[in-house]
């Protein structure tokens, strides 16, 4: 049976044992499978509704505050964090409609060109007037920060590659899976203490859910380092009002343990580079390498790392034998000039040009309400044998500049600290 607002009503006092809702496994489905009279849909525009009536514990205002005091961005919480925050709103969500089998939907903004329109739709519940202009009818697939091929490499990334480096750095699912997309949308949706406020937020992150949930899959227990994985995350409220704080990281690590599903995982191939090998052959192996360390200071807004000849001469002789990994980190001061910039990071050779990676700024402010985010603001990048087919007779150089996203400001321009990069070269032979 539908959810409907008057049945919703009645049912409000409807009461759940815990967030993992005892009733079953709840499953949460893609978007564009749902229509403005999907249960889901329903319910959740209800909620939205009830909850932006209320000032307790249980209101609208309260999940943006949550979010803009406690979330984790940065680093590698941030994936476990809005997790548990995804996985608290859904209780509520069914504590106050009564649709106890509630699972968030999620938007794949790989897959769905366009926004739903049951949430596009200026007479819905879950509209929100002050995203940007044309956002309704924007195709995402060619937006240009859509486009970064760098996304996340869910048959292949590591643990520091895919969630972070320490508290430090982004991984790549948030600088470049995450960052672009709060971007386009704009609005509420482009800074961190308003973002939740967006009912789209909530479906953005259901996505990057099921971004993690997909690469886990492919992944062994062993792959979460131990002091990780004895981290706490705190700033959730459950469906009663309560405060709850003190989940552990391995807590989080089971979508099943937490009570839900996805209707389906990404495939594989997604976001995945295949290697090619001569006729016959299917691995490379390991007969030697090299390790070289660089960096290169900022100015104003921009970085320039000059690989070294040496590096650049072994680059034009490589042959399909020569495995490259080189894994790179852009350090920005974190102060309100970085707020709506976008890292820009390329590498050039003479006229050619690789474009490494885009991710706009989503950036927590030190002080007041962010005070648990310190230290530079990191963005990382990364290259492979892809750069081969680059390499002229010149040198061949990183470049970092970041872009100014509202030029009208005339602002100064923000304080690039400087660019790193790791790029080890590993001679294989073919087997």
């Amino acid at each position: 049976m539908s959810l409907t607002r008057r049945s919703a009503l009645l049912t409000a006092g409807a009461a759940l044992a815990t967030p993992a809702l005892a009733q079953g496994m709840r499953t949460r489905r893609g978007a564009s499978t749902l229509t403005a009279s999907s249960d889901d849909v329903l319910a959740f525009g209800e909620a939205v509704r009830l909850m932006k009536r209320r000032n307790d514990a249980l209101s609208w205002a309260r999940q943006t505050r949550i979010h803009a005091r406690e979330a984790q961005h940065g680093n590698h919480l941030f994936l476990p964090w809005h997790r548990l925050q995804l996985m608290h709103l859904e209780a509520i969500v069914a504590r106050l409609t009564g649709h106890s089998t509630f699972a968030m939907p999620y938007w794949d903004w790989q897959g769905d060109r366009l926004m739903p329109d049951w949430i596009s739709d200026d007479a819905s519940p879950l509209f929100e007037r002050r995203r940007n202009r044309g956002v309704a009818t924007l195709d995402f697939a060619e937006a240009r920060w859509a486009e970064s091929r760098y996304v996340a490499r869910l048959a292949a990334d590591d643990f520091p590659t895919f969630h972070g480096r320490s508290d430090s750095e982004q991984g790549m699912v948030e600088a470049y899976g995450h960052n672009h997309i709060h971007q386009l949308v704009g609005g509420l949706m482009g800074r961190p203490e308003t973002a939740a406020a967006d009912p789209f937020f909530w479906l953005h992150h259901a996505n990057i859910d099921r971004v993690w949930a997909t690469w886990q899959a492919g992944q062994a227990a062993s792959v979460y380092p131990a002091d990780w994985r004895e981290k706490s995350l705190t700033g959730f409220v459950d469906a009663d009002g309560r405060d709850v704080s003190g989940w552990r990281v391995d807590r989080t690590l089971s979508t099943g343990a937490l009570g839900y599903a996805y209707d389906r995982l990404y495939p594989f191939p997604t976001f995945s580079v295949t290697e090619v090998g001569p006729p016959g052959a299917t691995r490379r192996i390991p007969t030697g390498g090299e390790v070289f360390r660089l960096q290169a200071a900022g100015e104003g807004g921009r970085a320039s790392l000059a690989l070294p000849e040496a590096l650049v001469g072994r680059l034009r002789e490589a042959d399909d034998t020569l495995m490259i990994n080189a894994r790179g980190s852009v350090a920005h001061a974190r102060t309100p000039l970085l707020e709506d910039r976008s890292v820009e990071i390329s590498i050039r050779s003479g006229s050619r040009t690789t474009r490494l990676g885009s991710s706009p700024t989503f950036v927590h402010i030190p002080g007041g309400d962010h005070a648990h985010h310190r230290g530079d603001y990191r963005t990382p990048f990364r290259f492979g044998e892809e750069v081969l087919n680059l390499v002229d007779d010149g040198p061949l150089t990183v470049v970092v500049e970041t872009e100014d996203l509202a030029p009208e400001a005339a602002r100064p321009a923000a304080v690039l600290i400087g660019v790193e990069l790791e790029l080890i070269l590993t001679e294989t032979r073919w087997a």
